[in-house]
């Protein structure tokens, strides 16, 4: 069972849902509008989790842990207490993503617009379809989401993100290896999300 959300950005988000690490990171981003989507984030993600275990939001509990530094102030997101439940969020100042499941998942949303590809990005075929197609700004959001699920669910780097190949015969794909794919996107928003095929316990 895999639970995703995506939603507007609230002003009447609790932030006392928030432990204090979590209080301390949104406090140090500058802009409020970073403020209230990182808030938003973290409580949508904490009824994904709810919604998927059976949990009360209030009780759900997200710890951060960085796979390379072990840092606990940034990297993915885990449930304390809850081995077998992944979960995943995205904000991008007017929408927020989240994403939960028994299996490995991750989600990105991006608000449309001008987003530049990031050098290294997209393979050679993935840049020459984006460049063919008549709203070349959406295209590339289409594989660029696709991508940051994925790295959230392991299976890659932004680094090594051209190596993620996320471009079937006929456009994005909906599947990557052992990740299924999916995307939506709205007026305001591109975003996708990954789940393995097979739960973890």
């Amino acid at each position: 069972m895999t639970v995703v959300r995506s939603r507007p950005v609230a002003d009447a988000e609790d932030p006392t849902l928030l432990t204090g690490a979590e209080r301390a990171r949104r406090d140090r981003l500058r802009d409020p509008r970073d403020r209230a989507a990182y808030t938003a984030a973290h409580v949508l993600a904490r009824e994904c989790v709810a919604e998927l275990t059976g949990l009360r939001p209030a009780d759900v509990v997200l710890v951060q842990r960085c796979p390379g530094c072990g840092g606990a102030d940034h990297g993915r997101p885990f449930v304390a207490g809850r081995d077998d439940v992944h979960a995943s969020l995205s904000h991008a100042r007017a929408v927020v993503a989240a994403v939960a499941s028994f299996a490995p998942c991750g989600i990105d949303v991006e608000a449309r617009g001008d987003h530049p590809a990031p050098r290294g990005a997209l393979s050679g075929r993935e840049r020459r379809w984006v460049e063919g197609q008549d709203d070349p700004g959406l295209a590339f959001l289409q594989l660029w989401v696709r991508k940051e699920a994925l790295v959230k669910c392991g299976a890659g780097s932004l680094a090594t993100a051209a190596r993620l190949d996320v471009l079937g015969d006929d456009g994005p794909t909906g599947a990557c290896g052992p990740f299924v794919l999916r995307e939506w996107r709205d007026a305001a928003a591109v975003g996708a999300w990954a789940v393995a095929e097979h739960p973890s316990r």
